[in-house]
């Protein structure tokens, strides 16, 4: 990638548009919710929805799945009207301070190399997003992001392994949530 094509990607600035509110399911992890219901004050169950095989297109194999009986979903944020349950009239985030770590680092993908700096730096093609170009970004900053996204979902996913490995009687989202310590 050539150093102009850097710069510009760099300058990417979100415009408030809302559509990656709107057209994507936002998987979560428990950190994720963590943040959440300690900014906001709101209960995990106010806001997490659990995601079936027919409404999020993920490998069979991925890591998010979470076990109940014979069936498995992923954790997200809970659609209402059909937008994030945090989007409101403004498409402005109601918890922006306390969001997931996923939606901090979209649209980005960024790929480290060996030695941990960006090495290769996209635009998601997900939702549509009509950005400008007057954003202030650093690699920096992107890497830590990146970096702090794969320390929590490594953390997450030994936690889901870990319950999709335990054999107890009608598992619920209500007896997942209480396993990562969210009580009611």
């Amino acid at each position: 990638m050539s150093q102009e094509q850097w710069q510009k990607l760099l300058q990417f600035n979100c415009t408030g548009c809302g559509n990656c509110c709107r057209d994507t399911v936002v998987c979560v992890t428990d950190a994720d919710v963590r943040r959440i219901v300690d900014g906001t004050g709101r209960e995990a169950q106010s806001f997490v929805q659990f995601y079936d095989e027919d409404e999020v297109a993920l490998s069979k194999r991925n890591p998010f799945w979470v076990a109940f009986g014979k069936k498995r979903a992923v954790m997200g944020l809970k659609w209402t009207r059909g937008h994030c349950v945090f989007l409101d009239t403004n498409n402005r985030c109601t918890m922006y301070e306390h969001r997931p770590v996923t939606c901090r680092q979209h649209p980005f993908d960024i790929q480290l190399s060996e030695t941990g700096a960006v090495s290769r730096l996209s635009l998601s093609r997900v939702v549509a997003c009509p950005h400008d170009w007057s954003g202030h970004l650093t690699r920096r900053g992107l890497r830590s992001l990146l970096c702090w996204n794969d320390r929590q979902t490594v953390r997450y996913f030994v936690k889901v392994r870990r319950w999709n490995s335990l054999q107890e009687q009608k598992p619920t989202t209500s007896r997942f949530l209480e396993f990562l310590g969210f009580n009611r």
